[in-house]
């Protein structure tokens, strides 16, 4: 395998490479050794620095000196996009040798100008609900029979029962039970104790104090969540002995044969006071290659994707007091508004819209898309496709889930862990719960339907939110996550909660790498 062949290897495993650290890797003779033995470490990282890959040699007894001089050790910090986009295209350049080996047929019958290539996968329509008992019963049920699907195919789960085979008084030795956390109380004492809950009943389960590791481990169970205790029943309680999340097993990733990029965006907020006009006209340029910049220009024409995720307009009496923060107090305005800018980017870059909880849309999880009679001008454009949150997608054969990130909030606040203001380690728990909402009756609601479509029955390549105001990024088990942060100014509520927004900085995804890029329109011309 060429050197450009075994790095992609291991882009597909998963891995990310920091600049320093691609160069570096790129330059050694010993590549494929080095690289195999990356493969074979499960190294609990998803981005290697030149600092990781120096242990590891280290650790093999491979002398830097016989291989090439140390490249200086990078500090963990985001990439400003003026040095990361450069060689973004150099990487594209390493790589574009093996395309045209591996894929000949595709290279023949490319046109010099790509098209887009999209597939919407699963988006949720409306569908009429009624809420009752039975409607929640139904709908917690599936949600339930879900995962317990998922657990029920681990091998790592021995002993598996349910509660109506728990006899009381009747001791047993260590068992698996599948069940949803109804309820957590913490003691004085620190001892934890759940109601766990299965289709055929309910029983108590304690965690006792002087198990530290697992008290701690405890701190990230939500209610209503569905996971596996095992423990020891006695006494008609369960003594948990550890717990385990339905999570998603390491991801190999998708990768797009063409040199596409996508753009992502969220929490515009036309109509607001506060709306940031000025950065969002220059993301349009951005994408239409109108730059001043050639540098810049160069990658904006080849995005063929802009993912919005969520919050188009500020809406109309979303808040009490919001028609002070309004620039436009017409709904339709704002969105007649929203469409005259969509309408000035290129029209063969596919534009995914979702909504978000300042959108015409149903306010329960799953979102419907934003509602027609609203927004008609929007669902005027060959390129526009309106979804509903989540959704799934496949842009150039990179599958992608879009959610608002409406329920990141609630998942905050149950974990005290958590600081109010990131979204990355919510989604983390999503992925862990494989659940989009995994609680119920928060700030979010729920539709009662038949079936749960919050459920993550899909492993994405890259998962994105909005919502926060506040972009940031990380890889999870392979999955890129990222919040996609806004183009809304401080709004006086955010001042006086001490909410600083990220104000025009978003990220940019090369498709062909799944290489992401931190961008900041304040500085980009």
């Amino acid at each position: 395998m060429t050197p450009s062949k075994k790095i992609r290897e291991l882009y597909a495993e998963g891995y990310q490479l920091t600049p320093e650290a691609f160069e570096y890797l790129n330059n050694l003779p010993e590549i494929e050794r080095v690289i195999n033995k990356i493969l074979t470490s499960n190294l609990n990282k998803a981005i290697l620095s030149v600092q990781d890959i120096d242990e590891l040699l280290e650790e093999d007894f491979i002398k830097k000196d016989d291989i090439t001089e140390q490249s200086p050790l990078e500090k963990e910090e985001i990439i400003p996009v003026e040095q990361e986009l450069p060689r973004i295209e150099e990487k594209k350049e390493v790589l574009e040798e093996e395309v045209k080996t591996e894929v000949k047929i595709e290279t023949k019958l490319r046109k010099e100008k790509v098209s887009p290539d999209l597939e919407i996968i699963f988006s949720p329509e409306v569908k009429k609900t009624v809420a009752s008992s039975k409607s929640f019963q139904d709908y917690f049920e599936s949600r339930f029979q879900s995962i317990h699907q998922l657990f029920s195919k681990r091998r790592d789960i021995t002993n598996r029962i349910s509660t109506k085979d728990l006899i009381p008084n009747r001791n047993k030795d260590k068992i698996s039970l599948i069940a949803m956390v109804t309820k957590i109380h913490k003691t004085r004492k620190g001892t934890v104790i759940l109601d766990l809950e299965d289709k055929s009943g309910i029983i108590t389960g304690i965690i006792h104090s002087k198990k530290q590791d697992l008290i701690s481990k405890s701190e990230f169970i939500l209610e209503d969540s569905v996971l596996c205790f095992t423990g020891n029943w006695w006494k008609d309680i369960l003594s948990v002995d550890d717990i385990l999340w339905p999570d998603i097993p390491f991801h190999k990733s998708n990768f797009a044969y063409d040199d596409v990029y996508a753009l992502f965006i969220s929490d515009i907020h036309v109509g607001s006071k506060n709306f940031a006009e000025d950065l969002f006209l220059r993301a349009i340029k951005f994408v239409n290659g109108k730059l001043e910049s050639d540098k810049y220009n160069k990658i904006g024409k080849k995005i063929k994707y802009l993912l919005v995720g969520g919050d188009v307009v500020d809406g109309v009496g979303i808040y009490p007091g919001q028609i002070e923060d309004l620039e436009q107090d017409s709904i339709h305005l704002q969105y007649q508004t929203a469409a005259n800018y969509f309408e000035k980017i290129r029209d063969d870059v596919e534009i995914i819209i979702i909504p978000g909880n300042h959108d015409a849309a149903r306010a329960a999880e799953p979102q419907t898309p934003i509602h027609r009679d609203f927004a008609p001008d929007l669902y005027g454009f060959d390129n526009i496709h309106l979804l509903g949150s989540p959704c799934y997608l496949k842009a150039h054969n990179v599958e992608i889930m879009m959610h608002h990130g409406n329920s990141i909030l609630d998942i905050n606040a149950a974990i005290p862990a958590i600081s109010h203001e990131t979204s990355i380690p919510a989604m983390v728990r999503m992925l862990e719960n494989r659940h989009i909402v995994p609680i119920y009756g928060r700030r979010t609601p729920i539709a009662p339907e038949s079936e749960d479509r919050l459920f993550i029955s899909r492993i994405p390549d890259i998962f994105q939110t909005g919502h926060t105001h506040i972009a940031g990024d990380e890889t999870y088990k392979g999955v890129t996550l990222l919040n996609s942060g806004t183009f809304q100014y401080q709004t006086s509520y955010q001042k006086s909660m001490n909410i600083n927004p990220t104000t025009g900085q978003t990220y940019i995804i090369n498709l062909k790498l799944l290489q992401r890029t931190q961008v900041d329109f304040h500085k980009m011309s």
